[in-house]
């Protein structure tokens, strides 16, 4: 199944922006919090690596999930999205505000379309130094935890809150890559660790848009699954009849 999410082609594949965790109080972080979608994080880290062991050239050309985008555009923006947070986490920890892309949205589609035609080798290659250069700048952070930056959509985020961001644009984007035969293929492949964290914050999220602050989910998504729940919430399922959730940035 091909282009299944021609829907997400208007944010340029983005994974919602909006999403918000109740991390930060004022000054302050839960850092019990902060440790488990961390250490959740590196394990999908590895799960993707993994994954990733049997990918050969033929799989980068096919097309993914994404309308408009092969195997190989999905594995460079999680690349770049990497190298993304990573400038940020140590711009903060220099007291620094940064743009999380140099040159904003078009310098970033541009360096996804140039890195799309690599081999297998050179994308797995690049997603492995990208994954551990992130790493290491989380783990140095410090008084960094407590900045903030200025997402590609323009919102303004919490540097506490993108180790969940970055956890679920790993998530959704390795099943995007559609690849079944690598275990990369919808929210059936998201880990439920990852489902059971972010589930409740998209849902709480959805009812804030609501008239009140409270819009229920429709009856047709609280009687699926948990991830695919969570998969309609982030644009990745579809349900006859109803419309898209709407929290895609």
């Amino acid at each position: 199944m091909r282009a299944l999410f021609a829907g997400i082609a208007n944010s340029t594949h983005s994974i919602s922006t909006k999403a918000t965790t109740v991390l930060r109080v004022g000054n302050t972080f839960d850092a019990a919090v902060v440790n488990r979608v961390v250490e959740g994080l590196a394990q999908s880290h590895q799960k993707l690596l993994l994954n990733l062991e049997a990918l050969t050239d033929e799989m980068v050309r096919l097309p993914s999930l994404l309308e408009g985008w092969t195997v190989g555009h999905v594995l460079a923006h999680i690349t770049q999205q990497g190298d993304s947070i990573r400038r940020i986490f140590l711009a903060a920890e220099q007291g620094q505000i940064i743009d999380q892309y140099e040159g904003g949205m078009s310098a970033r589609v541009a360096a996804i379309e140039g890195a799309a035609q690599r081999s297998a080798t050179e994308h797995v290659a690049d997603v492995r130094r990208s994954i551990y250069d992130l790493e290491g700048a989380i783990a140095s952070a410090r008084q960094g935890w407590f900045g903030t930056a200025r997402m590609v959509s323009g919102a303004i985020a919490s540097v506490a809150d993108l180790p969940l961001r970055r956890w679920r644009e790993v998530e959704v984007h390795q099943g995007d890559l559609g690849l079944s035969e690598l275990g990369c293929d919808g929210p059936e492949s998201w880990s439920l660790n990852y489902v059971r964290h972010d589930l409740p914050g998209m849902t709480m999220q959805f009812k804030a848009h609501g008239p009140m602050g409270f819009n229920d989910l429709p009856s047709q998504v609280r009687t699926l699954a948990p991830a695919q729940r969570l998969g309609w919430l982030l644009g990745r399922v579809s349900i006859e009849g109803l419309p898209p959730a709407g929290l895609m940035g």
